[in-house]
């Protein structure tokens, strides 16, 4: 489902087409209306999830974050939103992960960070929105090693 034109002050929550479809207990996107011209774009946390598989990219955090980016893009551009309007991020990186050589390394230093600079300098101009990097000890699913969360505010 497209986003909705309603112009209620309610927020709507919906499934991007291009995105996993997630389990009954949420929607990946949420808009609220702020202003007559402006809307808040709230992202269910994003995974490195194939959409036409719903199967996970791969088991390395790298390719995880990157299928990530994908995801957020493409829930975004569904809530007619771009990388450019995101003004606050949250990334989850599970702290042990089995691998003695991954576990070793910082979590801010496992490789998704360079994925997200060449998302962001992709796709938004470099933009470097305020971020919060929380290590967890699990994620919502086995295998998953990065989840990604960002806000966004269109105005206009």
């Amino acid at each position: 489902m497209a986003h909705s034109t309603d112009s209620s002050n309610k927020p709507h929550a919906f499934n991007p087409p291009d995105v996993a479809t997630p389990p009954p207990t949420y929607n990946q996107v949420c808009t609220t209306p702020l202003l007559p011209t402006s809307k808040l774009v709230t992202l269910a946390g994003q995974t490195g999830v194939l959409p036409s598989t719903g199967e996970l990219v791969s088991k390395d955090i790298a390719s995880q974050a990157a299928q990530a980016y994908v995801n957020v893009h493409n829930c975004l551009k569904a809530a007619g939103a771009t990388p450019r309007d995101i003004i606050h991020v949250r990334h989850y990186i599970v702290k042990e992960t089995g691998d003695p050589e991954v576990d070793r390394v910082e979590v801010v230093e496992r490789g998704w960070g360079e994925e997200w600079i060449r998302f962001m300098d992709g796709e938004a101009g470099g933009h470097r929105p305020p971020d919060t990097v929380v290590g967890v000890a699990a994620l919502a699913k086995w295998g998953l090693l990065y989840e990604v969360e960002a806000w966004a505010l269109v105005s206009g």
